[in-house]
């Protein structure tokens, strides 16, 4: 399974809901989530690409361990999620399998989908807020997923999210480190 996204800056919150709204999309719920991000010890941040990144996401009372490799690029990742029933225990396992903590992210989340694709708005503390929009595919044709890419990010220029603000490849996890300032 692929999960095929695009990011980007999120400067007109407000215009984008009311656009997702009049075209039929209702938000669940406010999520707030903490996710704790591995990589292996001998890995520099931001990992390249085909390593395996670790995530384990708390969300309330629930826990889940995510397995992402990049493809193609940043956001054509193979994923693999589980819910785990301790998520702290889970922390000390990765600390003792020889992978690293990059930085943790905090977040406030709102989910919608539209056709086959989810929609999130995040305000990520200290970092600010960003849309993403994603598709999750079976396709192992890597340019058959750049092609949807191409289509996640017509979507953001149809939602008002002009080209600018779009986040290609690793610059997300760029603004992570320069934020956090962690060891390479």
């Amino acid at each position: 399974m692929y999960e095929v996204e695009v990011k980007a800056k999120l400067k007109e919150r407000k215009n984008v809901v009311d656009k997702l709204i009049a075209m039929g999309c209702s938000f669940g719920e406010e999520l707030h989530q903490i996710d704790h991000i591995f990589i292996p010890n001998e890995i520099p941040f931001p990992p390249p690409y085909d390593t395996p990144v670790l995530r384990i996401r708390q969300q309330d009372d629930k826990h889940l361990l995510t397995l992402k490799i990049s493809q193609s690029n940043r956001q054509d990742c193979i994923e693999h999620e589980l819910e785990i029933s301790d998520g702290d225990k889970m922390l000390e396992i990765m600390s003792l399998m020889n992978y690293r903590k990059v930085p943790v992210v905090n977040k406030r989340r709102i989910k919608t989908n539209y056709n086959d694709m989810e929609i999130v708005l995040d305000v990520v503390e200290n970092l600010g807020e960003f849309i993403e929009v994603e598709k999750i595919v079976n396709e192992s044709d890597s340019q058959v997923r750049k092609n949807i890419q191409e289509e996640l990010l017509k979507f953001l220029l149809e939602l008002g999210v002009p080209e600018e603000d779009h986040i290609p490849g690793s610059k997300y996890d760029i603004m992570l480190f320069e934020k956090y300032g962690m060891d390479k």
